[in-house]
């Protein structure tokens, strides 16, 4: 049986960030290397809007 999330929990929030920095890192990655958004979301199975996000950042940033 899973366990609930427990958000007074200082090990779960640890963790809980350490995994969404991996995969920013990991979408920032594949977005370099010219995987489609779409397929970023479907690997991470997350929110396609985080994934855009990222990739308007990368876009604003070679613009520059």
């Amino acid at each position: 049986m899973a366990a609930t999330k427990d958000k007074s929990d200082p090990q779960s929030e640890k963790l809980d960030s350490l995994l969404r920095a991996t995969q920013d890192l990991f979408i920032l990655q594949a977005l370099l290397a010219g995987v489609n958004v779409d397929d970023v979301r479907k690997i991470l199975k997350i929110d396609k809007h985080r994934v855009s996000n990222i990739s308007k950042h990368l876009k604003n940033a070679k613009q520059r």
